[in-house]
């Protein structure tokens, strides 16, 4: 009757280890936990419970243990150190017991635990050691177990303790088992446990644990067990504990008895994780420099090895997806100066991206260091713009550049024979001609005028600034931040002094976290969220892998890595739709086909929305087209349906440099793809049916995905590029909008409940050699020891300089049959 009291109280605790809180101190007996079993344990002191736990950390965790024991007379400490190394769980832990009618000794454990989240198996040594006894220091013994977590409301363990059963000198430590259940019928915020701990032999005489755990408000938790057995002389033990989690560090009580005397805990915790804290609640303001995370790439050296990274860009959408979800953050400032690699498409999107932040409930301020009017679109999203005192603010218009080199190859006495389909495929135009075409002219205008419409339209729904008031800013050429501000851009110039009062002017009441991530918090959740596969069509389509040349001038989307990586996705049981997410202008004609092929099977198994970025044109475009659903941005340059083949002629180039060159054939078209002499006519006359067969197979494709007559097809194609917008009105598409709209008609395809939580996986990164063999962290690591000083990327102006001059695009001048957009063309 005297328990009933503590009894009344489980309902509001959490966690159980309690059956140890009775047992005398002597080996295995360590200190006693706070409340926990072993399914549920997942920090460093699951050493000492069940090692497989260990693999559930992901940074480093240091907990130290004071024990108290009032019915043995008996004191414990202990130290348990715990980590994540090279994808293993690793734990240490030092143990010390001292007790009045019992020997003193110490435990000393070591523990790993390997593989993935929903199942780790972990092994521990414990080795023992005694001055009063030396029967005790004999001693060394093994546990082995396993976690199951299949998902998010289930938690299975097993372990067998003492495994190797020793003995010295007539002490025996006997083989144990444990079985654990946890259960999590609402969310993680409740816990319930049962255990089944018994000795070899001894099944109906085991002890069974009951334990019940719960966070009754953001950082505190409170946790509590019982443990009684089946057969007489197996006493009742009860047990409570409260933790306070402070962020980076914790401290929990635990007190708990079976009778006579209790058994106090005091544990405390320091992590270089962060817990929800008690004072984390608050609302919470972040900084988002948008430079710095969409600076990436790898640098030549590591190129040149063939690694690569996620797409910044990519991962980017992801942060600002998961921030605008996240219920703490209230309040972005947003840092922007350059936008690197950030074309008007992907602008748009992160203009979408800004609003759907501030439609959730998030203050959004943005602060210009510089930009232009690519930048400014974006800008126009928040709830006000600021710039620095002395920004450079060249928001005066856009312009589309071509640079032609027709010119320069006829002085080097270079020709060029193209075979093409379609006026509007003006390829190769920029090596044949020294101005631009009237076809070229033609798109180039219509792209400008819906570019401008599609800026003039958001600024003023964004700024509530009207088009004449943007002009008459454009007139002025480069602004200050002040006249900005009197010509209505801005509102308001700050200082880089005053910014962090500025930022409690803009956010009172608000915390200022400079490194706030969405995810910066321990995460306790079971199981894996179930994933839409987000597969990358980033940059010129080859053959082989996708990959990045090592000067950083041009990315290459392999159909290989493409091909691969939707034949994952469909098999992957936990991938639930996948989003093609093409920003490319095309590049090889088979290439584009392989991924088109492999779309279509994809769709066969889950639904498939492409999501178009700066540009989805020629073999991009074909590559997307046989999705479930196609999405562009209003400015996304999109279709340029076509196709050519082109040939350089060195001869002219060869007589001034005193090369000759002499062919013997057996065929009159046996020389056909020589680049030493032009085509003949009969020459010219194949390759063009070869390109016009190949043409008629891009627009029986096109016409059948979209549902269109092929003639219909046909009229907007012949290499013609439209803005996003355009293309809806043709048919080309089936609606605008970016990442975020995929995502959602993704979700919707799949029939996915709203309140589910899906992550967002890119899946076919670009792969090299060495990271073939040991994990692309591996090779970075590698290059850590062997490349200690790697130079950066080239600057972004000599990236943009390469592409102007035709480097930029090294598919262009590779043999084959080329679907790509036209021409390469610059617009700010």
């Amino acid at each position: 009757m005297r328990h009933l009291p503590l009894l009344a109280l489980l309902p509001s605790l959490a966690l159980a280890q309690t059956g140890a809180v009775d047992r005398a101190p002597a080996p295995p007996r360590g200190v006693t936990l706070p409340p926990t079993n072993a399914a549920l344990i997942d920090e460093a002191p699951a050493l000492s419970l069940n090692p497989a736990g260990l693999g559930f950390q992901d940074a480093g965790q240091l907990f130290y243990l004071h024990e108290r024991n009032l019915q043995s007379d008996s004191v414990g400490d202990a130290v348990f150190l715990g980590t994540r190394i090279l994808g293993l769980g690793a734990g240490f832990s030092l143990e010390w017991i001292r007790g009045e009618n019992a020997p003193d000794y110490r435990k000393t454990s070591f523990g790993l635990s390997l593989g993935p989240r929903t199942l780790q198996l972990g092994a521990a040594l414990h080795d023992f050691s005694s001055s009063d006894d030396s029967r005790i220091s004999g001693l060394t013994s093994w546990d082995v177990g396993l976690t199951a977590r299949p998902f998010r409301f289930l938690s299975l363990a097993a372990v067998a303790r003492d495994l190797n059963a020793p003995e010295q000198d007539g002490l025996k430590l006997p083989r144990r088992y444990n079985f654990g259940l946890g259960l999590r019928p609402l969310d993680e915020r409740y816990t319930l446990g049962v255990d089944w701990l018994f000795a070899e032999g001894g099944f109906r005489e085991g002890l069974a644990t009951y334990t019940l755990q719960a966070e009754v408000v953001r950082g505190l938790r409170l946790g509590g067990g019982l443990s009684h057995g089946f057969v007489s002389g197996i006493p009742l033990a009860l047990q409570f504990s409260a933790t306070v989690d402070l962020g980076h560090a914790g401290l929990t009580y635990a007190a708990g008895g079976a009778g006579e005397g209790l058994d106090h805990v005091l544990q405390v915790r320091l992590s270089s994780e962060r817990y929800r804290s008690v004072h984390g609640g608050g609302g919470v303001v972040a900084l988002l420099d948008l430079d710095d995370m969409l600076a990436g790439g790898v640098s030549p050296a590591l190129a040149l090895l063939g690694v690569s990274e996620t797409d910044p860009y990519l991962r980017l959408l992801k942060f600002l997806d998961l921030a605008t979800r996240d219920e703490r953050l209230k309040g972005v400032v947003v840092k922007m100066e350059g936008l690197p690699g950030v074309g008007w498409g992907t602008a748009e999107e992160l203009r979408q991206s800004l609003l759907k932040l501030r439609d959730a409930g998030k203050k959004v301020v943005v602060v210009m260091l510089s930009g232009d009017d690519r930048g400014y679109l974006v800008a126009s999203a928040a709830d006000s713009v600021y710039a620095l005192t002395e920004a450079s603010l060249p928001i005066n218009g856009l312009s589309a550049t071509v640079t032609s080199l027709g010119g320069t190859m006829e002085k080097l006495g270079v020709t060029w024979d193209v075979a093409r389909v379609g006026e509007y495929k003006t390829a190769m135009e920029q090596f044949t001609r020294s101005d631009m075409s009237p076809a070229e002219r033609e798109t180039l205008d219509a792209y400008l005028d819906s570019q401008v419409a599609h800026y003039e339209k958001a600024v003023e729904a964004g700024r509530k600034l009207p088009p004449e008031r943007l002009r008459a800013a454009w007139a002025q050429g480069i602004l200050s931040s002040k006249r900005a501000q009197a010509a209505g851009l801005l509102d308001g110039v700050v200082s880089a002094t005053e910014l962090d009062a500025r930022v409690a002017e803009w956010f009172p009441g608000l915390r200022f976290r400079p490194t706030y991530s969405p995810r910066d918090e321990r995460e306790d959740r079971w199981g894996l969220r179930r994933r839409i596969a987000v597969v990358p069509v980033l940059g010129d389509i080859t053959g082989g892998r996708s990959r990045e040349d090592p000067l950083g001038f041009a990315r290459l989307a392999g159909a290989e890595t493409v091909v691969r990586a939707l034949e994952e996705a469909q098999d992957d049981p936990s991938v639930v739709a996948i989003i093609l997410r093409v920003d490319s202008g095309g590049g090889d004609v088979l290439a584009s086909d392989l991924m088109y092929r492999a779309v279509l099977e994809a769709k066969k198994h889950k639904p498939v929305i492409a999501s178009m970025g700066d540009a989805a044109a020629s073999g991009g475009y074909y590559a997307a087209v046989a999705a479930d659903e196609v999405l562009a941005e209003p400015t996304t340059l999109t279709g340029s349906i076509g196709v050519f083949y082109p040939k350089p002629a060195l001869e002219g180039l060869g007589t001034k440099l005193g090369v000759n060159q002499e062919t013997l054939k057996r065929g009159d078209m046996a020389d056909l793809l020589e680049w030493w002499k032009p085509w003949t006519p009969e020459q010219q006359a194949a390759v063009q049916t070869w390109v016009d067969d190949s043409y008629d197979t891009f627009i029986t494709e096109v016409a059948r995905n979209r549902k269109m007559d092929k003639a219909k097809v046909d009229a907007v194609a012949r290499g013609r590029v439209w803005s996003g917008t355009d293309a809806l009105a043709r048919g080309l598409v089936d609606g605008l909008g970016g990442m975020p709209e995929a995502v959602a008609s993704a979700r919707k395809r799949a029939k996915v409940a709203p309140s589910e939580e899906l992550e967002l996986d890119v899946m076919g990164d670009a792969r090299g050699f060495l990271s073939g063999l040991g994990g692309e962290p591996g090779v970075h690591a590698l290059a850590g020891v062997l490349l200690p000083a790697l130079p950066e990327r080239p600057p972004e102006a000599l990236s943009v300089l390469a592409r102007e001059v035709g480097l930029g695009s090294p598919e262009l001048l590779r043999p084959g049959l080329k679907a790509m957009m036209p021409f390469r063309v610059r617009i700010r």
